[in-house]
């Protein structure tokens, strides 16, 4: 990947508007998803902290979930493209949770089954990020 870390990538990926309605009644955790972050906050390891959206931090617009190929991926306005793999699942009755871990930081994402509601949260050195937003499946 470039000169930024996957996770960046990552969390700008959620852009993308999203129905959380259609995620309900078709994702089992077993089928691609894509998402869209609502609200973005970063810290950084001082406690200073800014919120805005994927675009205020110079974020790409797509997060796609490869269940198949058990990836996450985004593709920035440049046409660029960075993609880490989901080390873990876990499908629960109300939850997907996917977790990995890229360039020095680990990452865990949420989705909310009954209605699509996405919290996602990357920790590493110097800089947090704490995401909400929609999911939808493909």
């Amino acid at each position: 990947m470039q000169s930024t870390t996957f996770f960046k990538t990552l969390a700008g990926g959620l852009c993308l508007a999203a129905s959380a309605g259609s995620f309900a009644d078709s994702f089992t955790g077993k089928t691609n998803a894509v998402c869209a972050a609502v609200s973005v906050i970063a810290c950084t390891d001082k406690m200073e902290c800014m919120q805005g959206n994927a675009h205020t931090f110079d974020m790409p617009a797509f997060m796609f979930i490869d269940v198949r190929k058990n990836t996450v991926r985004t593709v920035a306005d440049a046409g660029e493209s960075a993609s880490s793999e989901i080390k873990t699942k876990e499908i629960t009755e109300n939850s997907v949770i996917l977790q990995g871990y890229e360039n020095h930081r680990g990452w865990t994402l949420a989705i909310d089954r009954t209605d699509g509601s996405l919290n996602l949260s990357s920790t590493g050195p110097e800089l947090n990020f704490m995401i909400s937003g929609n999911c939808t499946a493909l």
